[in-house]
Parts: C-alpha cells; structure tokens; sequence
C-alpha cells in the first residue's frame, strides 16, 4: 500500500513540475513524497526479512534530529561568520536567530521530562506548549520542503528560446558601480544572451534608483553590459521604476509588452532567489523561467532564510488558517 501511495505522489510531482515548474505545491508534493518514500523503502525491507529495515527505521529517528541540532548550531557560527564578513543589518542576524531557536528548541523539548507535572497540570501553560511545538515543526517542514524545491528548480532543464532576459537589480557599491553580486547576475545572464536560440532576444537592466545611490541599478547594469563590448545598445532596455523583486517583474512586463504581446522572460538572479522570483512571475502570470548565478557561500544559509520569510509573508492567509484550524483544534480538546 505505502508502495502504491508513494507511486502516486511521485506521478503527481512529476505531472505538477511538468504543468508548471513554479507553483507552490511543489514544494509540498515533494516533501510529502520523500516521506513517504522513506516509509514505503523501510517497509519493503521489514517485508522481505531484513535487518536492515530496523537500522534505516532507527536512523531516521535518530539522524534527522541530530542532523536538525547541528544545523541549529551551523546556523549559529554562519550568523557570526556572516556578520563578521557583512556587518550587523536586520537580514544578516537571520541565520544566527534561527539556530538560537532550533538549538533552545532541543533544549526545552528534552527538558521535558523534569517539567512535565508543571506543564500537563497547567491549563494555561500546556496549549502554549503545545501550540510552539506545532509552530516549529510547521514551519520546520515548510523550510525544508521550501530549501529542497529550490534546490530541485535550480537543475530541471530550462529552455533556451526567450524573448527577453530580465537582469534583477541589486544594492550599487559607491552608489553607481555594480557590486560582485550583481556582476555575477550580468555575467550569467549575457551567458544565456550569447546562447540563446532568439537571435532578436533583449536584456532587461531592471531597478530603480535607492536613497543612498547616485544613479539607478538599471544605468549601472546597462553600463557594465556596454563595457563588454559585444552587446548592441538597442539590445538593452532600461526598466528604473521598481525598488522590489516583484515590481522588477512587474514593471519589466509591462515595459515589454507594448512590443510583444505574450513574451516568454529567463529571469536572472541569485541561485537561492531564483524560486520566488518564479512564483511572483507565475503570479503576474508570466510565461519564462528563473536562472541562477553562484552566491559566497557563507551568505547562502541566511538567504534562503530571508526567502522562505517572503514567501511566508506573501502566503500569510494560509499559515493564519492552518493556525486558526489548529487553535481551534486545541480548544475543543481542553473541552
């Protein structure tokens, strides 16, 4: 029966990633099958005899908390690393927090045993137990299913005929030059320009122009493009309005779409943005997909981070049903 199911599931993946690469239950399809495959592989050994049903059981009940406790304490040296490396900002104390919260995770949950009187005789303090248990292993699961999709879109084959390149904008270094973030976003996407199977495709440069800069991102990656040389000018369009991943989008939509009717757009960016930049292209209901350049690896684990957070904001009202459903849920049970 697990064998059958986790068929299913995987036929499913595979038909939703081939109807549209970039929705959202994706992630959820995917996380929810390599359970269930993991159940399904488990079972198929302890059916035909063998041990070593017992050890892969054992494994998972003792390897993936393991392995949670020391990403919590990774996280924590990468959040010093990090803000060593990049400064103190809002975003850069991402990793350091989360591996606090895993790491104190472990430590109120395996403190338990000592305080379970208090907790279970306590009809104030036991749902609120209860209901940050639910709250780390609900957004533990949607992280990793979000952390593995990503990287999963990353590989699936990208086809090559676009009729625009949308370039991202990043913060500019001396407010006008191109940071060695954003020159690995143009150099990865003059590489699909040069390979591309459209000999009319165009790059977008596309930002806007930020408080601290002297001229907008979309100048500054213009003007990078024409120091290679190779890159007509009439090549390169300039979109200076948008201060967002979405409104780069957006705004490059509707910038194009004055000349072309149902455009097909590669969206360049960073390797951990690439995912929710396609949802918010599916979105607006772009036909394209997303293209990722390498990032400093230090920076990688605070970035996914910073991505699930945006995808969680952009999904609030589902997390604040699946909340309401379960509050309820617990209320009904002190009945």
């Amino acid at each position: 029966m697990l064998e059958v199911v986790t068929l299913i599931l995987f036929i499913l993946l595979v038909i939703s990633i081939h109807h549209d690469a970039r929705s959202l239950i994706n992630p959820v399809l995917l996380i929810v099958f390599l359970f269930f495959a993991y159940l399904a592989i488990t079972a198929f050994f302890y059916n035909q005899g063998f041990t070593v049903a017992y050890l892969i059981f054992v494994e998972g009940l003792v390897l993936v908390p393991a392995l949670l406790f020391f990403s919590g304490l990774f996280l924590i040296y990468n959040g010093l690393v990090l803000l060593r490396r990049e400064g103190r900002s809002k975003t850069n104390f991402l990793s350091l927090f989360l591996g606090l919260a895993i790491v104190a995770f472990f430590a109120i949950v395996y403190s338990r045993p000592h305080f379970w009187p208090i907790f279970e005789g306590n009809q104030f303090i036991y749902p609120f137990y209860t209901l940050f248990i639910f709250s780390f292993f609900l957004f533990g699961m949607s992280f990793t299913a979000f952390m593995l999709y990503s990287v999963l879109y990353l590989i699936i084959p990208k086809n090559k005929h676009y009729d625009f390149i949308i370039i991202h904008g990043a913060g500019l270094m001396n407010g006008k030059e191109v940071t060695p973030l954003l020159q690995k976003r143009i150099d990865k996407a003059l590489e699909a320009f040069r390979k591309s199977s459209n000999p009319h495709v165009k790059l977008i440069a596309s930002g806007g122009q930020g408080p601290n800069e002297k001229t907008s991102e979309a100048k500054a990656i213009a003007a990078y493009i024409k120091q290679q040389g190779d890159i007509p000018s009439d090549r390169v369009l300039l979109e200076e309005q948008s201060r967002s991943t979405y409104q780069n989008l957006l705004f490059s939509k509707q910038l194009v779409e004055k000349e072309l009717s149902r455009p097909r757009f590669l969206f360049v960016t960073n390797a951990y943005h690439v995912f929710r930049t396609s949802v918010y292209a599916r979105q607006l209901h772009m036909a394209g997909d997303g293209l990722g350049c390498s990032t400093a690896a230090y920076y990688i684990p605070s970035a996914f981070i910073r991505e699930f957070i945006a995808i969680v904001v952009r999904l609030k009202w589902v997390f604040m049903t699946i909340y309401a459903i379960f509050i309820g849920l617990l209320i009904l049970s002190q009945f």
